[in-house]
């Protein structure tokens, strides 16, 4: 049997094609601006939004223009305390202008269409979409910013000397940027600016709705101690109560800013003067400031691996090698420690960093060094498409034809899908009538081209009926076709095969078999649970931490087929 699904993007336009009923308590996208329809974003309105008073309303930037992501993460909140949502599908990294260009169109298309609230503009960026959303706060757009994973654009400057707005920064233990972060938080404290900084268990990646959820709770106090939203009594107690349960039993240095970060937060909303007093006599502390020395030794510690892979990226691929599996060692140990947040930390800068390396190197026609930083970034995190997919362009700008059609090789068979970079590539212009690269392009066309699949009889829904998986649905009305968001693990049979295999209860699964669950009409859900499948699954999953996409393969017993 062969399934071929294909996709196409419908767009909405506020002016004309949705009734203003059907505008609201549902992700719209993608919605043209309708000043400079080349620009495009994602919406969100809450269902009892009504124009008869202002409205606050969070403007949505990603590093890559997915500006769903966010606005799916904030709807819950949204819906509850009454914010509109937008986020930008054009906004990513690159130039300034192209940002600011879609910044304004997103900007002026919301405010036309609905009733803003001008004191009560915010922001929120993930990367680099963290950097434009504090820009356009430093610009005087926002009074606010949640920022995930990095922090004002130019991260040696810092902040500068005043603040004008409230900033709530995120970041996951492993992120690459954590030093930066806690940098940041400690410059804004110097600086008297209103701030507060949290952490969740996972990478350089967007935050978790509960995460981005106290970030929202957080404006509301801040609107609150403003005067630019009424004080609500019992929000402030309950914020109060979780607060003071969230903050750790034990003496040391996360109590002392747990205490402080909350005295300043409710000043002005409660009685904080016993969470002040608490948090001087803690800075005094011997365990507080051990617990400080500690940290500024690991931080060192991060530094100085981060300048020994630097350094092995230039010797032999024996030394490289060497040291990736040293890392690998320390990073896979089973217990979460600090030891081994600060090494997976230090190994993902450094991947992220290397191909950034590389282009300058090669932009100096430095062609070895620029692909020995990309052998030691493929030696830490084997097999990432886009690694070597510029691993093959260097091996083939300095004129290495052998390994440049290997690696372009592993990049197609990692599933490198950018088809028409590929073709265009200056570097591979002497390789095009090479047998091998022609392949190579054949493969990396068909991922671009979307999963098919011809597949032996066995039923995917047999495979994993020792797993439990609850569908999680697009924010949609309801309808018979309700769109699938991906489907949320809820158990796993002990001692299964699936077990065994490495599926956890709170593994999010975006894949079967290749096919995206996003955007999948239930009913062609159901059709793909009872499909024919080979005698391996695949599923592609994200972590319940968020260490972005993996493949599971959970080897299944042949069954008969059932009669159709």
């Amino acid at each position: 049997m062969r399934l071929v699904f294909a996709f196409a993007a419908v767009t909405v336009s506020l002016a004309a094609a949705i009734p203003p009923d059907e505008r609201f308590g549902r992700v719209l996208e993608p919605v043209p601006c309708e000043a400079d329809p080349t620009q495009t974003y994602a919406l969100y309105v809450p269902s009892y939004y009504a124009s008869d008073r202002p409205w606050p309303v969070i403007f949505c930037f990603d590093a890559m223009a997915r500006g769903t992501i966010p606005v799916e993460r904030l709807q819950a909140a949204a819906e509850k305390y009454g914010y509109i949502l937008a986020g930008s599908l054009k906004s990513r990294n690159g130039p300034w202008a192209a940002n600011a260009r879609a910044a304004r169109a997103m900007i002026a298309d919301v405010s036309t269409h609905f009733s803003i609230d001008p004191r009560r503009i915010y922001t929120v960026g993930m990367s680099g979409g963290a950097r434009v959303a504090t820009s356009l706060a430093l610009a005087g757009t926002a009074r606010g910013v949640i920022a995930c994973g990095a922090g004002f654009p130019d991260p040696v400057a810092g902040p500068p000397a005043q603040v004008p707005f409230a900033f709530f920064s995120i970041v996951g233990t492993e992120d690459f940027n954590h030093g930066e972060l806690h940098r940041l938080d400690d410059q804004l404290e110097d600086r008297r600016a209103v701030h507060r900084l949290v952490e969740f268990n996972g990478g350089h990646e967007w935050a978790p709705v509960a995460s981005l959820t106290a970030a929202v709770e957080w404006l509301e106090l801040q609107a609150m101690r403003a005067g630019v939203r009424p004080k609500a009594g019992d929000f402030i107690a309950t914020q109060l109560q979780a607060r003071l349960a969230a903050v750790p039993a034990s003496v040391g240095a996360d109590q002392w800013r747990a205490l402080k970060s909350l005295a300043a937060d409710f000043n002005g909303l409660a009685d904080t003067n016993p969470f002040e007093r608490q948090a001087r006599e803690l800075a005094t502390h011997r365990r507080v400031k051990a617990d400080l020395q500690a940290e500024r030794a690991l931080a060192g510690r991060e530094s100085a691996l981060l300048a020994e892979l630097g350094e092995t990226a230039r010797e032999s691929p024996r030394r490289q090698r060497a040291l990736a599996a040293e890392i690998a060692r320390l990073a896979d140990q089973p217990a979460d420690t600090a030891e081994r947040r600060m090494v997976r930390r230090a190994r993902a800068g450094f991947v992220a960093m290397a191909p950034e390396t590389a282009h300058s190197l090669r932009e100096r026609a430095q062609f070895e060094p620029a692909a020995n930083f990309l052998e030691m970034a493929d030696a830490l995190r084997p097999n990432q498409p886009a690694i070597l997919f510029d691993l093959a362009r260097t091996y083939a700008a300095g004129g290495d034809r052998r390994s440049a059609l290997a690696t372009l090789e592993r990049a197609a068979a990692a599933g490198f899908a950018d088809a028409e970079r590929a073709t265009r590539e200056p570097a591979f212009e002497a390789l095009r009538d090479d047998s091998r690269f022609i392949k190579s392009l054949a493969a990396i066309r068909a991922s671009a081209a979307g999963p098919t699949l011809a597949l032996p009889p066995m039923r995917v829904s047999t495979a994993l009926a020792a797993v439990e998986l609850r569908p999680i649905y697009l924010p949609h009305p309801d309808t018979p076709d309700r769109p699938v968001s991906f489907l949320r693990v809820e158990g796993v049979g002990a001692n299964t095969a699936a077990a065994r295999a490495g599926i956890e209860p709170g593994m999010e699964v975006i894949a079967i078999q290749g096919i995206r669950m996003r955007r999948l009409a239930e009913r062609d859900l159901e059709k793909i649970m009872t499909l024919p499948a080979g005698d391996e699954i695949i599923l592609t999953v994200r972590e319940p931490v968020g260490h972005g996409e993996r493949e599971i393969h959970l080897v299944a017993r042949p069954v008969a087929p059932t009669a159709r």
